[in-house]
Order: C-alpha cells, then structure tokens, then sequence
C-alpha cells in the first residue's frame, strides 16, 4: 500500500526503486537463460562421446522438448482452476449485487443472520 501511496503522491523514489527492481529482475533472468544455454551445451558435449553428436543433440532436445510439455500441461491445469474459480464468482456476482443493499439494512438489525447468511452462500459458491 505504501508504493502506491507514493506513486499516488509523486514519489519519484517509489517510481525509481520499482524500475531498478525491474532491472534487477531483467538482469537475473538474463543470466538464467545464459546458464541454461551452457548446461545443454555441456550435457551435449558430455553425451557425444557416448553416443555421438547426432544423437546426443537429438537427446538434449527430447528433454527440452518433454520440460516443455510438462510447462505446457501444467500451465493449461492452472489456466482451468482460474477459469473456474472466475466462472463461480461471476455466477455468485448478480446475487451479490442484489443482496448487498439488503445486507447492509440487516447488519444494522441482525448481524447474526447475516453472518449466518454469508456462510451459507459460501458453501453455495464452493459447491459449484
């Protein structure tokens, strides 16, 4: 809350650690894929004399290529928990814009029940 108070205010600073964090990030990554690069070339140059230059590139690239199905695979099962959960709480949004006047004249005359009545809805949601 205090970065976007200071960028709301002005704050160069705020502005200014953000971008060298950004940086930062940039430069970390930058130097992942770096690393990457020469951990295949060397499990490719460790593998030629074993089996040779064509199989050993077409080894490192089936593991390459089964890291990437399993990225793929998992990154498609959390794009469908998202999907999801958006389609509970889009289901559950008419509902809420009805009843939230509603709920606010009750809070003032039974906070109980309206406690209870939360709970309930809730089990609605999490059963869909």
């Amino acid at each position: 809350m205090g970065f976007l108070r200071g960028l709301a205010s002005g704050g160069g600073e705020a502005v200014r650690r953000a971008g060298m964090g950004a940086a930062l990030y940039a430069t970390a990554a930058l130097f992942g894929i770096i690393a990457l690069v020469f951990a295949l070339l060397a499990g490719f140059f460790a593998l030629v004399p074993h089996v040779g230059e064509i199989w050993a590139a077409l080894i490192v690239a089936g593991v390459l290529l089964l890291l990437a199905l399993i990225a793929a695979l998992a990154g498609a099962s959390q794009l469908k928990r998202a999907k999801r959960s958006a389609a509970a709480i889009a289901s559950v949004a008419p509902i809420a814009a009805v009843a939230a006047p509603m709920a606010m004249g009750a809070m003032k005359r039974a906070p109980a029940l309206l406690a209870l009545a939360l709970l309930a809805a809730g089990f609605l949601v999490a059963r869909r």
